[in-house]
């Protein structure tokens, strides 16, 4: 309703116009034209149908103040509505543990490559899954998964802890280390993340990147 009214806002000006000013000039030519066209003889005086027309506009200015304070009612709830929304991201970001991925040693070509899973919020992370731990090549050919996921228990706050992929060496440049991951943080609510590094050659230092997601998979 109301954004009909904002994309009509000439129209409705208009019809105001004509409801307050329009009317009350065609009453008075009407009255004007009454002896020479018998059909506008009045049986009501002009003053009982000025009167009539006074009550019809005060009944329109109900409504119309009844709108507006809809109008305002709904932009009220639209500031809280994002007041709310604002809260509970504070609130969520607040409960959630920050995780830090890094490289942290290897064989020759990156292989069995040991990684390094930091908490570096206040907030502790439990039942931390990595799975579907994969490596591409530049064509999204995968050439190696890992076949099973990854399970720790409990990181605290500011702690860290290694794993083990066990991966292959590389034997191509440009290729891609993908993996996903959840935990539960300390209300026991789940974030879930996407993790990846690009190896530009065989012997590169690889640099971990993570972004939660909303990701309802199981692994």
């Amino acid at each position: 309703m109301f954004d009909w009214m904002k994309n009509h806002k000439k129209l409705i000006a208009f019809t105001i116009f004509m409801v307050i000013f329009g009317v009350p000039l065609i009453i008075h030519i009407l009255f004007k034209l009454h002896p020479n066209v018998d059909f506008f003889v009045a049986e009501w005086t002009a003053g009982e149908l000025l009167s009539y027309y006074g009550s019809i506009l005060a009944f329109l200015g109900t409504v119309i103040l009844g709108a507006l304070s809809l109008y305002q009612n709904q932009i009220i709830k639209q500031e809280s509505d994002k007041r709310t929304a604002l809260l509970e991201q504070r609130e969520h970001e607040s409960n959630m543990p920050r995780l830090k991925l890094r490289y942290n040693g290897s064989q020759g070509n990156l292989q069995k490559m040991q990684l390094e899973i930091e908490n570096i919020s206040e907030n502790i992370a439990n039942d931390i899954i990595l799975y579907d731990v994969k490596l591409l090549s530049a064509n999204k050919e995968v050439l190696w998964d890992k076949k099973s996921a990854i399970h720790l228990d409990t990181l605290q706050a500011n702690n860290k802890i290694s794993i083990y992929l066990g991966n292959p060496a590389l034997s191509e440049n440009n290729c891609c280390f993908k993996m996903k991951m959840k935990c539960n943080d300390k209300y026991g609510d789940i974030h879930s993340y996407k993790i990846w590094a690009f190896c530009n050659t065989i012997s590169c230092t690889p640099h971990f990147q993570i972004e939660e997601i909303k990701d309802t998979e199981t692994p």
